[in-house]
């Protein structure tokens, strides 16, 4: 028998992830030792994934709970009686993936950060910051993670990086919807890619300009409501800028 784990001690939305990957190892009755022979993981490994210390990747997560599911499925949350029993895997996943975003957020310090409804999008401004927020929500994942989600030859990763930095907008709406399947949005819809089409359409039909980019260093908005979020930072840290109503939802 191992010895006993170390107290979670960490903020608080890592430490829930930390104490429900425990839980459920324990629930499961396995072994780090006995997982590691179903993941390409070692014990040590494993165990630094629920440990509190860091905030682990998501494939580690995933692969964390993988491990169990192959040697002893179990469900943390009872599903409906009216519902055949089975394995409520899915739903683990769910709360997993959601604890791991806060997470990300509480280490990024973007928990107070909301997504942009896309039909409030009025400029550049706000676009660039509504496909940050959006980055940031989905826990900021890695951005070759973005580019292989979304096609790496619609998503080349400067073109990432400038996005995820509110430096640019995609390029034309091909691009705009891989980033949308590159943050892995379960919410992505042929719908709801058309809102943001629709937002981007407006954003450079306002500008009248042949440049697909809208690049902040070669284009001036006319509106500079929403600025670049890390300037936004250095002024709260000044104390030189106050935060009033944004248009987010």
């Amino acid at each position: 028998m191992g010895r006993p784990e170390r107290p979670v001690a960490g903020p608080p939305h890592l430490e829930s992830l930390a104490l429900y990957l425990r839980t459920y190892r324990a629930v499961a009755g396995v072994t780090y030792e006995e997982m590691a022979q179903h993941v390409g993981a070692s014990p040590a490994t494993l165990k630094r994934t629920a440990a509190g210390a860091t905030v682990p990747r998501w494939d580690r997560v995933a692969e964390f709970q993988s491990a169990i599911r192959q040697i002893n499925d179990v469900a943390l949350y009872k599903v409906e009686e009216t519902i055949p029993s089975h394995p409520d895997s899915h739903r683990v996943r769910e709360a997993l993936h959601s604890l791991w975003i806060n997470a990300r957020r509480e280490e990024r310090g973007t928990l107070d950060v909301m997504r942009v409804v896309p039909e409030t999008v009025g400029n550049p401004a706000e676009l660039r910051y509504a496909l940050w927020a959006l980055y940031e929500n989905a826990g900021a994942p890695p951005l070759r993670t973005v580019q292989a989600r979304g096609g790496e030859l619609l998503l080349p990763l400067s073109s990432l990086t400038r996005i995820v930095n509110q430096k640019t907008i995609p390029a034309d709406d091909q691009q705009l919807v891989a980033f949308l399947n590159g943050l892995g949005l379960r919410r992505t819809s042929e719908m709801w890619n058309g809102r943001w089409i629709e937002a981007r359409a407006r954003v450079t039909s306002l500008k009248g300009t042949p440049n697909p980019y809208l690049d902040i260093d070669l284009l001036h908005d006319r509106e500079q409501d929403v600025p670049p979020f890390s300037r936004l930072s250095r002024a709260r840290l000044k104390r030189q800028f106050r935060v009033g109503v944004t248009r987010t939802g």
